[in-house]
Parts: C-alpha cells; sequence; structure tokens
C-alpha cells in the first residue's frame, strides 16, 4: 500500500480535527457532568432535574471539598463514561483509580443521604435534592457519655 502526500495531510487534518472536537469537549464538562454520569454508572438514568443536580453537587462539595478528581481527571473520567468507555478507568495508575473508586463511594453515600431516593414512592417519580436532615428517630439516644 503507497501513501501520498495527500492521503497522510489528510490523516494527519483528521487527527488534529478530531483532537480539537475532543479537547472542546472535555473542557465544557462541569462538575455537575462528572457527578451526573457517576451516578447514572451505578443507578441508571436519573430522573432528576437539574436545579437538584446543581443544588446537590454544590452540597456535596462543600461537604467534601477534597473528594472532587483534578480538573483535568474530572474532564477524562467524565468523557470516558459519557461515551461508554468506562473501562479506560483501568489504564489509570492505581493512585487515580483509588481516588476515583474513593469519589465514588462519596458520592453514592452523599447521594442517598441529600436526596428523596430511596424514598420515592416509584422508581419513576423525579428524585429532588432534599438537604442535610438531622437524626429523627425517637429512640436514638444522642448522649455521648451513654455511647
Amino acid at each position: 500500500m503507497k501513501i501520498t502526500r495527500r492521503t497522510a495531510l489528510a490523516i494527519i487534518a483528521g487527527g488534529v480535527a478530531s483532537t480539537g472536537i475532543a479537547a472542546a469537549a472535555v473542557s465544557s464538562f462541569s462538575d455537575e457532568d462528572l457527578v451526573r454520569v457517576t451516578l447514572e454508572k451505578y443507578f441508571g438514568p436519573l430522573n432528576m432535574r437539574i436545579e437538584h443536580l446543581q443544588q446537590f453537587v454544590l452540597e456535596f462539595q462543600n461537604r467534601n471539598p477534597w473528594i472532587f478528581p483534578s480538573d483535568r481527571l474530572a474532564d477524562v473520567v467524565t468523557l470516558a463514561e459519557t461515551v461508554k468507555l468506562g473501562k479506560a478507568r483501568e489504564l489509570l495508575p492505581r493512585q487515580k483509580r483509588r481516588d476515583l473508586r474513593h469519589f465514588d463511594r462519596w458520592v453514592i453515600a452523599e447521594f442517598h443521604m441529600l436526596t428523596d431516593y430511596a424514598w420515592r414512592s416509584s422508581p419513576n417519580d423525579p428524585i429532588r435534592f432534599t438537604g442535610w436532615h438531622p437524626c429523627t428517630n425517637p429512640f436514638a439516644n444522642l448522649d455521648p457519655r451513654s455511647a
């Protein structure tokens, strides 16, 4: 097979164009996008309005500012999960994989505590941000001396 100069230039132009498109797509991701793709990875499509998702992400960041991965890693993971290449995580260094697993666990735990996901009457009901609620168990013993 003989490659002409025109073919080589077309391949290079295609590579540059696809790199530019991928860079534009990655730079447009937000923290809400990362949280949404992470939650959808475990729970499937979320029936949650963007306002409730934004409130959840803001509260999650306020409560756990150290949990979010770096911007570059977050963008790469969001892109990989969006195009259904979640197995690409296995190619990351061990520490990055561990950081992402840690992030996933915290997002899921906080999602259960800060939304009504588990309390909906039907899976089709929309998910709402409810915020943090103190313990409402009337039998709870909150006296630290008796614990």
